[in-house]
């Protein structure tokens, strides 16, 4: 068993094989790499647009607590000062309470 080369049974292997498995060993490798190069840059770019769309909807959440705050802050001081200050602002449509919104809940 001294004389035993691994290389040079799988390169004698190889060669004796037909040409259609041969071919198949030449591609495979490649094809798998390219594949698996092609799913991981896909879940990268995923991944990094969610992480901008995580930005975005924080940064909206941010400017509407913003928003709420303010009209609170000034509903508070009208409320406080009678005389001087902005009346509160009526409410949207979407911000009024809906009884229907209160179904199934005791």
């Amino acid at each position: 068993m001294d004389d035993y080369n691994f290389r040079a049974d799988l390169l004698d292997t190889f060669q004796s094989a037909p040409d259609a498995i041969k071919a198949l060993m030449l591609i495979l490798p490649l094809a798998f790499t390219l594949g698996l190069l092609a799913v991981v840059l896909h879940h990268v770019r995923a991944a990094r647009r969610m992480e901008r769309h995580d930005a975005m909807e924080r940064d909206a959440r941010e400017a509407e607590w913003e928003r709420m705050m303010e009209a609170t802050l000034a509903d508070l001081r009208w409320r406080e000062d009678s005389v001087t200050g902005r009346s509160p602002r009526p409410l949207k449509k979407d911000e009024r309470f809906d009884k229907t919104l209160m179904l199934g809940r005791n």
